[in-house]
């Protein structure tokens, strides 16, 4: 299935971003909706659920910036959709006239950007205050700074950021990263932990982290990919919020199988951790049994003085114990390291 497709139809948040959008259409004649990745997809979507319901609706779409540039918006409204019918000041303003009239009936504009051209929001203000629910339907989409705080009569208001969850987006990142052949199951979660939390919530730059380089090079990627997407030109531009996502990944991989390692030591070496027990370390915690033993103790207590069983046993301990220190100490780890541990789970 085609990554858009697969956003748009099984990510939850998603789905729901284009329901309520459509759901909308029935109940106000004015929306004002956040650009959302996937762009064209999501109005080819759209459109298609709109005649779906109606299919005598005219449906178009223009840029806000590139349409009649040269006229007042309402003037260019009534010039090419009411061009008929004889309009005096004294009616009100052409929004005004027109939403009265029901000029922009069976009519659904869809106006693309209009950030870039906050004039149609002043427009789109008049006109939803006196439209009718017989009347046409204006969608004003919007990127980068919400061109309103709020509604205003007659108008919903759709922030993208307020739909999709991490949940979403570690989702579709493990989908992507599934494509991949030949990579380890861990090497993969770790992937989908890296991609979906730094993409935010694009799916589209989620996409193109769901790799392999993200494990080797992730500030080298970034900055490959700064120029396409504003949210990889920030993390290029913050380098500290890029080591702390990383930091957040592998404490959410690596802590897990630590603690797996943990046990089957434990279980390894039982009777002879039994043997220097009970003991208080130097927090003054009592540990009676192989369980109450962390890695710490396990090294104090035991390891540092008797050795292990194993060459093997010994240099799996020390990175174990090496990595657990290091993260806790807000480090991350290399990635051979991260590599190796990974390789550790059953």
């Amino acid at each position: 299935m085609e990554k858009p497709s697969l956003w748009w139809n099984y990510m939850s948040g998603a789905a729901r971003y284009l329901q309520d959008t459509v759901a909308a259409t029935s109940d106000y004649r004015v929306l004002l909706i956040e650009e959302p990745p996937y762009k064209e997809d999501f109005f080819h979507l759209l459109k298609e659920r709109l005649l779906q319901r109606d299919s005598s609706q005219q449906i178009e779409q223009m840029q806000a910036d590139e349409w009649a540039r040269d006229l007042d918006v309402g003037e260019a409204l009534m010039n090419d959709y009411a061009h008929q019918v004889e309009y005096h000041p004294m009616d009100g303003t052409r929004p005004e006239y027109m939403a009265k009239n029901n000029l922009l009936s069976g009519r659904v504009l869809i106006v693309r950007e209009t950030n870039r051209r906050t004039e149609w929001i002043d427009c789109a203000i008049e006109y939803a205050k006196f439209s009718s629910q017989q009347n046409g339907l204006l969608i004003l989409t919007y990127s980068a700074a919400r061109p309103l705080a709020t509604a205003r009569k007659g108008m919903k208001l759709l922030q993208w950021g307020e739909y999709v969850a991490h949940y979403d987006m570690q989702l579709f990142a493990s989908y992507c990263i599934a494509e991949k052949p030949g990579l380890t199951l861990g090497i993969r979660n770790y992937i989908t932990q890296l991609a979906s939390r730094m993409a935010d919530t694009d799916p589209e730059l989620c996409s193109m982290l769901a790799v392999e380089e993200t494990v080797d090079d992730a500030f080298g990627l970034l900055r490959k990919l700064a120029d396409r997407y504003g949210t990889a030109r920030n993390l290029v531009e913050n380098p500290q919020k890029v080591t702390s996502i990383i930091w957040e990944a592998q404490i959410h991989l690596v802590f897990p199988i630590i603690e797996e390692m943990r046990r089957r030591f434990i279980e390894r070496y039982r009777s002879a951790l039994q043997g220097v027990l009970p003991q208080r370390d130097n927090f003054e915690k009592l540990l009676q049994s192989p369980e109450d033993m962390e890695l710490r103790h396990m090294w104090y207590f035991y390891f540092k003085a008797n050795g292990f069983l194993s060459s093997d046993d010994e240099r799996c301990f020390h990175m174990l114990y090496e990595a657990r220190n290091q993260l806790a100490h807000l480090d991350t780890l290399d990635r051979e390291m991260i590599r190796e541990i990974v390789s550790l789970q059953v």
